[in-house]
């Protein structure tokens, strides 16, 4: 049996303990932007929601233009490992790292919110230049996960597939006279800022026509 990701790992509170802040790192309804150019000096000493939120829905528009790869990858619901590695040589994710804060959040009604599960993590660079939630003196003390980014991911998916076996089984969905789908289990991974090191990892329903 797959042991839970909450074992394997530490799960950090939404809240940052210590400290008053103007966008919380384990606010998963917000996303980082990109590069370290978008912000300007200002933004880098007072973070705001409105930052942390603006992203173009074109997906042209919404590639980085201070980071050579990162976006957000929709994939399959059995990723061979080392095709989640080739994925994250890709992607430029130091896999190695095992300086995060994890943020984890489910879903009450996965279809609407488009996701069963998400896990946000934070390297030591974002929680201190993104969010001003260490200083540079407290990055000596923060403490390395158990897991590396590397060994996080298969972990992450190993997980989700035991809980999606494990579901109450529910009929195919479909209205009389209209196509009968299936729900099906997938992921998605986002690098949502490489120069810092914020990453994204989810499960997700797609519906499979049968």
């Amino acid at each position: 049996m797959t042991p839970p990701i909450e074992d394997l790992i530490d799960i950090y509170s939404p809240s940052w303990p210590g400290r008053s802040l103007s966008v919380q790192p384990g606010d998963l309804g917000l996303f980082a932007p990109t590069g370290i150019a978008d912000f300007g000096v200002p933004a880098l000493h007072a973070p705001t929601p409105i930052g942390h939120r603006d992203r173009p829905a074109d997906p042209l528009r919404a590639a980085p233009l201070t980071e050579p790869a990162g976006g957000a990858v929709y994939i399959q619901g059995d990723p061979a490992p080392a095709d989640l590695a080739s994925l994250m040589r890709l992607l430029r994710v130091d896999a190695a790292a095992s300086d995060y804060a994890a943020f984890l959040v489910r879903a009450a009604d996965p279809l609407e919110a488009r996701y069963l599960t998400q896990l946000r993590l934070l390297r030591v660079p974002a929680l201190v230049g993104l969010y001003q939630a260490l200083s540079p003196d407290e990055t000596r003390l923060f403490p390395d996960q158990r897991l590396t980014i590397g060994e996080l991911v298969p972990a992450f998916i190993a997980d989700e597939q035991q809980r999606w076996r494990a579901r109450p089984l529910q009929a195919p969905m479909a209205d009389p006279g209209e196509l009968r789908v299936e729900p099906t289990l997938a992921f998605g991974f986002m690098v949502e800022n490489a120069h810092y090191g914020v990453y994204r990892l989810w499960s997700r329903v797609w519906l499979l026509p049968i």
